[in-house]
């Protein structure tokens, strides 16, 4: 059974979706293109995509699934229209600015009996597989720390990204990939966030996020997306209470896993000697003490393409929802948290 897509938005996203579902995906057909931009219809056409001239066109086909690539705050609208035309949705992330927009947009999926979900694409990237197996086999322990971090020097691009009414901000387009890792990892429920956003070159959205989650587990994870840093810190850093983990990069080939041979503490090994000081606690372990393990590097690397598989799946009630509301709408709840959170300088409990 073959599927038909319909995009409407052909920005940097739309347009990868397209060249990506005709290059990867068997069985999806990208049927028909919209967006409001005329420039990006003609690069369209160009590429080989059929166009149309409105989202309605869409609505009105025979394509069956219509993916949502446009400014953050058009996503409510079209996903409901789209629903309501009885289509399947996907959207691209955010799902939506609030969780009430959310809400309005699953009830308009029951209603019309449609399947929507979002695109979270990083959940098949090689660092974060890495670092989820490092979690489900127990490679460091009982974790209490987990840093998520990414870094670029460049600021965000002078488009609606940096507008806040659109939905710009790094909060929005990194912060909500990372947000999702870190719950889809953890098997434990957010109880808190606490955020610093920042506004390095942009004065209407953030370009520089901090943001702490603390889990009922007794996990905290640390994210931190920064446009404008020249130094970096590694992509993962994960502390447990039998070693610790480092992933060097999102390409996910570097780093290691550092575990305690022996867990009692001799204090009378010896000091660690500082220019107007010593230290017994900051002497490191000897080399017997403790023992480094390779990553968990998957024999198969993660495949984007189950994320469209999946979804065919669904609609033909072969399988269920592999981005589920439940985990849509707990990532949007840490983001408004987030931005509370930044706005009182306060802690804010979920």
């Amino acid at each position: 059974m073959g599927h038909k897509l319909g995009i409407i938005g052909y920005g940097t996203m739309g347009s990868w979706h397209a060249a990506n579902v005709r290059d990867r995906i068997s069985d999806l057909d990208v049927a028909l293109v919209y967006d409001i931009n005329e420039e990006k219809i003609k690069k369209a056409q160009a590429e080989g995509f059929t166009t149309c001239g409105s989202a309605q066109e869409i609505y009105e086909s025979d394509v069956d699934i219509v993916l949502i690539a446009t400014p953050n705050d058009f996503h409510k609208d079209y996903s409901i229209a789209a629903l309501n035309a009885g289509k399947n949705v996907v959207c691209e992330k955010p799902a939506c600015m609030t969780v009430v927009e959310l809400e309005e947009v699953i009830a308009a999926s029951k209603r019309n009996g449609k399947i929507y979900t979002v695109h979270q694409n990083r959940r098949w990237d090689i660092d974060y597989d890495i670092a989820r197996n490092i979690l489900k086999q127990n490679l460091v322990g009982k974790p209490h720390q987990i840093y998520s971090r990414l870094y670029s020097n460049r600021n965000i691009p002078g488009d609606w990204r940096t507008i806040k009414s659109s939905g710009g901000g790094f909060l929005y387009d990194w912060g909500v990939h990372m947000i999702d890792q870190v719950l889809w990892m953890v098997d434990s429920k957010p109880v808190s966030v606490y955020a610093q956003l920042h506004h390095i070159y942009q004065t209407e959205v953030d370009d520089a996020i901090r943001v702490n989650i603390n889990f009922e587990n007794g996990v905290c994870a640390h994210i931190v997306a920064d446009s404008w840093t020249f130094v970096n810190e590694s992509r993962w850093h994960i502390s447990g209470n039998d070693g610790t983990a480092r992933i060097d990069n999102w390409f996910g080939r570097t780093g290691k896993i550092i575990k305690a041979n022996v867990k009692k503490v001799d204090w009378t090994q010896g000091c660690v000697y500082t220019h107007n000081g010593l230290s017994r606690s900051m002497w490191p372990r000897p080399e017997s003490e403790v023992e480094e393990i390779p990553l968990p590097i998957s024999e198969k690397e993660p495949r984007w393409e189950e994320f469209y598989e999946n979804l065919m799946a669904t609609i033909e009630g072969k399988a269920t929802q592999i981005v589920t509301h439940d985990e849509v709408r707990a990532s949007l709840r840490v983001i408004e948290a987030a931005f509370e959170s930044a706005e009182k300088c306060a802690v804010v409990k979920l």
